[in-house]
């Protein structure tokens, strides 16, 4: 018996009908059609890490320390995105 099924059965037996949505929910959203071998990075040579995400995620929270409204993000964003080009 796989680890799942170990974990639904006893779920069952414990009638924890919570858990048991959220399990149907994990299996049918990360584990079907999913092969389980993907989620391990090891062994990828390109992004071991997040950092690229991480370090834009930094610079826009620099360039915007509070909600800017909808024009000034464009404009914002515009001026990122042509400075990106002279690097």
């Amino acid at each position: 018996m796989d680890i799942f099924s170990l974990i639904k059965t006893k779920s069952i037996e414990k009638n924890s009908c919570q858990f048991l949505k959220f399990l149907e929910y994990f299996y049918e959203t990360y584990l079907f059609g999913y092969d389980i071998k993907s989620w391990n990075y090891y062994n990828n040579i390109e992004h071991i890490t997040n950092n690229a995400s991480e370090s834009f995620n930094n610079s826009l929270n620099k360039l915007f320390p509070m909600k800017p409204n909808f024009y000034e993000l464009i404009n914002k964003l515009n001026e990122q995105e042509h400075l990106s080009y002279y690097d």
